[in-house]
């Protein structure tokens, strides 16, 4: 049987306030004010690229309190966003580059969040849960094509049953909103990173493979990147059944 379509549509979401929306602008410039001048920078440019609505968002789809992994978390920009607007959380954030985490080690000595950074690999995070929430904020494209399904399986042992698995990622439709990404993506990493897009059908069926039950929303932009967020919630994986023949006596 195959598996349903994905929903796409907005109103499987929840929607920020506009006060809500308030509160994410005033969050994303304390954490913009919180850098030296280069990073506040590129802090800036993730911001503009990111809008307070999709942030937003994601925020609502995310436990209020509890352990949450953040995995490509560079600066930190996202766990001490995340953590501003929910004081409850406790944010442990992987990224393999040291100066990036020891950069978000200072910016939430400043402000005050509730986090954690270690230089890690995802691949070899020594970081095991229970998790109520994992996030990977435009990380999956960045992981190679032969290693995503085995990071996004290793995820899922870490998440609590009922925890929440939360995708930001760029799908690959319309074919030149891809293009516009992948352009500003090589200009970022450079011309030898492989740059691993998947349609978010794709991932779908995926993790509903591994168990989960899957929302997917479009997030339109005024800049044509083709955003989209998958909101996944981990049930029972289902069990494989053993290539042997059962003996029968």
């Amino acid at each position: 049987m195959s598996s349903p379509p994905s929903s796409e549509h907005a109103s499987s979401f929840p929607s920020p306030s506009p006060a809500e929306e308030l509160s994410a602008t005033q969050a994303l410039w304390r954490i913009a004010r919180a850098l030296p001048i280069v990073e506040r920078s590129y802090a800036i440019i993730r911001f503009m690229i990111l809008r307070v609505k999709l942030l937003a968002t994601m925020d609502l789809l995310l436990p209020a309190e509890g352990p949450i992994l953040d995995v490509g978390c560079g600066f930190g920009l996202w766990s001490a966003y995340f953590s501003q607007m929910q004081p409850g959380r406790r944010i442990i954030g992987i990224d393999p580059n040291a100066h990036r985490i020891a950069m978000a080690q200072k910016v939430a000595a400043k402000l005050g969040v509730k986090t954690e950074f270690f230089a890690e690999d995802v691949r070899q995070t020594a970081a095991r849960g229970p998790f109520r929430a994992v996030y990977l904020l435009d990380v999956l494209h960045h992981i190679p094509s032969a290693d995503q399904v085995e990071v996004v399986s290793q995820l899922t042992d870490m998440l609590e049953e009922g925890g929440t698995l939360v995708i930001k990622d760029i799908t690959t439709k319309p074919w030149l909103g891809l293009k516009f990404t992948e352009i500003l993506d090589r200009a970022m990493v450079g011309m030898k990173e492989e740059l691993a897009y998947r349609h978010h059908n794709e991932w779908s069926e995926l993790l509903r493979d591994l168990g989960y039950s899957v929302r997917v929303v479009r997030v339109p932009d005024v800049l044509p990147y083709p955003h989209v967020i998958i909101a996944a919630t981990k049930g029972k994986r289902p069990v494989v059944a053993s290539s042997q023949s059962a003996v029968l006596n």
